[in-house]
């Protein structure tokens, strides 16, 4: 059976044009997917809690946030991918559109198929596939590869391609089925800096060309910053900051979300840039205890500066300073083989 991306996609349209990336949507349209009230629950756990946020056709906006916060969630929410509560509304001149108009793309993962780059991209139109393949959808197929200028690897196996090639494939496959809402999980994890700015500049000009709604979980967020028009902060698994870059990324929003001391300043072309300087440590990350039955300070690490601290209390240390048990279990996963799982685990 061919193996293919988990994708939900719309019947394909009349054949696509592709002008220059530079060309502004012709469609006019009032194109919005709506989120109110979007919140997910597993079990007695909440993943997300009252997603409001209205995102505009024509627009990139990345979503950002540390690990774990339900960044991934919210894709898969607003895809109908799992059960939420709330609305997740694709909305074009005030008529709700099924969900077979939304299109998402998960992270990266191995491929194994043997299907070539050609085939791959066509199976983005598997709902108007049959037995005899139409000249028009060929047609169409190959106008995405040069799009995406992946044509030359069109007759290869997908299996063959670096990995960011294979994110541009799998791109293309979301690309020439149409979407109105293309959502992204990672698109640039584990790409090199010349591939990560490639599939970036790929997502905005679909966007700016056809006026599609494009939403991506993205980390760098000097990527997020230059290619988004809006960012979506989520904490916790709420809304910390919605608005453009510089609204978004300030030096005390970044203390409070991430954890850093952060600069954050334009460069010479004039992007907005994080400057990282330090991480801070919760003193319940430095394995800090309260005072004992006998009200005396405990310092595990014999530095003699620490005192007791709220878990919720920024504490400035170095690395180093971790308790020793962490940097057993990193070298002892490290000695037996085992990589970080790049995982989504919400909270």
């Amino acid at each position: 059976m061919p193996e293919f991306r988990h994708m939900q996609t719309p019947n394909a349209a009349d054949a696509m044009n592709a002008p220059s990336e530079s060309t502004e949507s012709t469609e006019s349209t009032d194109l919005r997917l709506e989120l109110s009230g979007l919140a997910v629950t597993r079990g007695e756990r909440t993943i997300l809690a009252d997603v409001s946020a209205t995102l505009k056709g024509g627009e990139v906006v990345a979503i950002i946030g540390r690990n774990g916060c339900g960044k991934t969630t919210l894709l898969k929410a607003a895809a109908g991918l799992l059960p939420y509560s709330g609305k997740a509304e694709l909305i074009q001149n005030g008529r709700v559109l099924p969900r077979s108009h939304v299109a998402y793309l998960p992270q990266l993962a191995e491929v194994r198929s043997r299907l070539t780059v050609f085939e791959m991209v066509m199976l983005g139109l598997v709902r108007n596939l049959g037995w005899r393949v139409s000249d028009e959808v060929l047609e169409k197929v190959d106008r995405t590869l040069h799009l995406m200028h992946i044509e030359r690897h069109a007759n290869d196996p997908v299996a063959s391609l670096s990995g960011g090639q294979k994110q541009l494939v799998f791109m293309a496959q979301a690309f020439v089925s149409d979407p109105k809402a293309l959502l992204l999980d990672e698109p640039t994890s584990a790409l090199d800096l010349r591939h990560q700015l490639i599939v970036m500049e790929a997502a905005r000009g679909y966007a700016r060309r056809t006026g599609t709604v494009v939403a991506a979980v993205v980390h760098d967020l000097f990527l997020a910053a230059r290619f988004a028009d809006r960012l979506l902060m989520i904490d916790e698994g709420r809304v910390r900051a919605w608005g453009t870059p510089e609204d978004v990324l300030t030096p005390d929003v970044l203390d409070e979300v991430y954890r850093v001391d952060a600069a954050v300043e334009k460069n010479s072309l004039g992007w907005l840039s994080v400057i990282p300087k330090r991480a801070k440590w919760l003193a319940s990350e430095l394995g800090h205890a309260d005072e004992d039955d006998h009200g005396h300070d405990h310092d595990h690490h014999g530095h003699g500066h620490v005192h007791p601290l709220p878990n919720e209390h920024f504490f400035d240390a170095a690395p180093e300073h971790l308790p020793h048990e962490h940097s057993h279990d990193h070298a002892h996963a490290h000695e037996h083989g085992h990589a970080h799982e790049h995982t989504h685990t919400t909270r």
